[in-house]
């Protein structure tokens, strides 16, 4: 896992009042760069900072970054919302979904919002053998993306890293 920050030296102190006006987030490239990374910058028109790294690095870095400025603002926790296709779970094992011990999700008009333990680690120990195996690919998809939910919709288009099931 790779991250490289460039250091953007500012010409003269700068003050953002508000964030929404004065600063954009863009993608400098559609594709990777040749050595896998992707960019993240903003600027101002004068001053501004890029990060770079693998798409799972700059999710990491995004999290932490979303979980300090809450910290440290006293602002609301955010939680992130995985959106998924409900066909990467079998028609089985959905219309049973919230009757495993150790599953927590409610219906919705169409599919599911799935809990993602915090802790896999510790959830697994706790339930042993009582979630399936396709239920435990979700949650370890989404916990690497800093996901407290998955929401699993009937139209959402299915993931490459995950099966799949058509039904």
């Amino acid at each position: 896992m790779l991250i490289r920050l460039e250091a953007v030296k500012a010409q003269h102190p700068v003050k953002v009042l508000d964030a929404a006006e004065a600063f954009e987030v863009s993608s400098d490239v559609d594709e990777p760069d040749p050595d896998g990374t992707y960019s993240i910058i903003t600027d101002n028109g004068e001053d501004g900072i890029q990060v770079a790294g693998t798409e799972r690095a700059l999710h990491d870095w995004l999290n932490r970054a979303r979980t300090q400025l809450s910290t440290k603002t006293g602002g609301p926790p955010v939680m992130a919302v995985l959106d998924l296709s409900t066909r990467h779970l079998p028609e089985q094992i959905c219309a049973e979904l919230n009757g495993y011990d150790g599953v927590t999700a409610y219906g919705t008009r169409y599919g599911w919002l799935l809990r993602v333990p915090g802790n896999l680690t510790e959830h697994r120990a706790d339930h042993p053998g009582t979630v399936p195996d396709e239920v435990w690919q979700l949650w370890e998809y989404a916990h690497r993306y800093g996901a407290a939910y998955v929401l699993l919709d009937a139209d959402t288009d299915p993931v490459d890293a995950l099966p799949s099931w058509d039904w």
